[in-house]
């Protein structure tokens, strides 16, 4: 009898023995992705949580960005693989410090970009003089802040007013609430946070830039070529994330879901879900609007004024099955 028990334990032990040793060899095996985010959208949660990364062999580490400039100089150098940033990112960072940076799928299409200002601004023209806030002052939503304040007579060219590069958009509201800027692009979830904090919302994008995109998915060029495949895995989860998110018969889960893991209420919950794109295809004529936005105010871009340069969609036309 007490040979049986021995022999029993010695097989439980060397079944324990096998699972740890399997399971290390998952955990040993699965490549690892780091991803740099302004937000983690809603088909990256999906993604994580119903487990399209893991099934992929894909272990994706999301930081959150303080600033474009820290991003896209991480994304050159390697720090990071993949960038969820604004196209205008890449078009100012391509060929920089050396690496040639391409978008490759979208995560939300269109854009809508409001504007805020302190209580004391009760017009447009209350800004001429003022401090503004800004992300970096040559890149994304500066260039957008530019465009729909000369459509309202100031322009930063004679002096009417000054940008101040302070990061993100919570770095931004900060920076008003303090009375250190005036106004500034805040978008959700700090607008509903402006709103409380008495800031007025005074217009948006959508009258000078109704076709501007919003945020995509961006690799090192030569990353993702020398990692094809484990992109292209990349972009398949995240697609079947999206699809998830976007299935009308998930949608209760999916904003419970999306609201528990990103801590946001159900209506930022939800417009997390809704502003995601259907398809994850680029916006072409959104990326060629960036473009001319940036040729509008005189930058030079590093890689030449051709769209083709600055994107790729050879990857998720390949996660797409096409």
């Amino acid at each position: 009898m007490k040979q049986k028990v021995t022999c029993s334990c010695l097989l439980i032990s060397l079944a324990i023995f096998s699972l740890a040793d399997l399971s290390y060899g998952q955990t040993k095996d699965m490549k690892k992705i780091r991803l740099n985010v302004f937000r983690t959208d809603a088909a990256m949660v999906a993604a994580r949580v119903q487990g399209y990364f893991a099934a992929e062999g894909l272990d994706v580490e999301i930081t959150a960005t303080p600033n474009s400039t820290d991003q896209m100089r991480g994304v050159s150098q390697g720090k990071f693989e993949i960038a969820s940033t604004a196209f205008d990112n890449v078009l100012a960072w391509s060929g920089r410090e050396g690496a040639e940076i391409v978008a490759v799928a979208q995560i939300s299409d269109k854009t809508v970009l409001p504007v805020f200002v302190r209580p004391e601004i009760k017009t447009w023209s209350d800004l001429k003089g003022r401090k503004l806030a800004a992300d970096a002052v040559d890149t994304a939503f500066a260039l957008v802040l530019r465009r729909i304040l000369l459509a309202n007579g100031l322009d930063m060219t004679r002096g009417d007013y000054e940008l101040a590069a302070l990061g993100t958009t919570g770095l931004r509201l900060e920076s008003m609430i303090k009375g250190e800027t005036f106004a500034g692009i805040l978008n959700p979830p700090f607008d509903a946070k402006a709103l409380d904090a008495g800031m007025r919302r005074i217009g948006d994008s959508k009258e000078v830039l109704p076709d501007y995109p919003n945020t995509l998915f961006a690799v090192n060029r030569e990353w993702g070529q020398k990692n094809r495949d484990t992109l292209v895995s990349y972009l398949r989860a995240w697609l079947k994330g999206m699809s998830w998110v976007k299935e009308p018969a998930n949608r209760e889960a999916a904003i419970k879901m999306v609201g528990a893991e990103l801590k946001l209420n159900p209506k930022q919950a939800a417009e997390s879900v809704d502003e995601l794109s259907h398809t994850g295809n680029l916006n072409l004529p959104g990326l060629q609007v960036v473009l001319d936005l940036r040729n509008q105010f005189g930058f030079k871009l590093n890689k030449g004024d051709k769209l083709p340069v600055y994107y790729d969609a050879a990857y998720f036309n390949a996660a797409k099955g096409k």
